[in-house]
């Protein structure tokens, strides 16, 4: 299931939304020539997430295709459901990012795997402590990233 020496990053949010986190994290992986796959089981927060990605900020592209598209496979980004049928196969990219609680499969050719997680919500903390436990056990190298007063992420753990 896991791929001894992956990384996966941990991000607590606290203060940030998702909306604010993850868009700049999938830029940066973009801007390293990776693909990108971001995975939910929640139908509207990728619907949410498909408009959300082309308008986050105005000198921004982040080029992608939603979960019920059949082009989907070509796109630097993709929207998965996290029980779709994709979910089980190889992902084909660089990056996964994982929200509300989506685990990650199969990792070929995965190169770091990120669980954003809300903070203010004990269930979302106690399955993100779950997926560490989970990370460690697949061999998977775990890092833990808090948001710090002035808004920036400080890698931790």
């Amino acid at each position: 299931m896991g791929q001894a020496g992956s990384e996966i990053w941990f991000y607590h949010l606290e203060v940030a939304s998702v909306d604010e986190t993850l868009p700049p994290l999938v830029e940066k992986c973009l801007e390293r020539g990776w693909r990108a796959q971001i995975r939910s089981p929640s139908p509207e927060r990728l619907r949410h997430l498909d408009g959300h990605l082309w308008s986050w900020k105005p000198a921004s592209w982040l080029p992608h295709h939603g979960p019920d598209d059949p082009e989907g496979a070509k796109s630097p980004i993709q929207l998965i459901s996290a029980e779709g049928t994709l979910a089980n196969q190889q992902i084909g990219s660089e990056a996964l990012f994982l929200l509300d609680g989506a685990h990650w499969g199969e990792l070929t050719g995965v190169v770091r795997i990120f669980v954003l997680f809300d903070g203010r919500e004990e269930e979302h903390v106690t399955h993100a402590r779950q997926q560490w436990r989970m990370a460690k056990e697949a061999g998977l190298s775990p890092a833990y990233w808090r948001q710090t007063e002035d808004g920036r992420w400080a890698k931790t753990g």
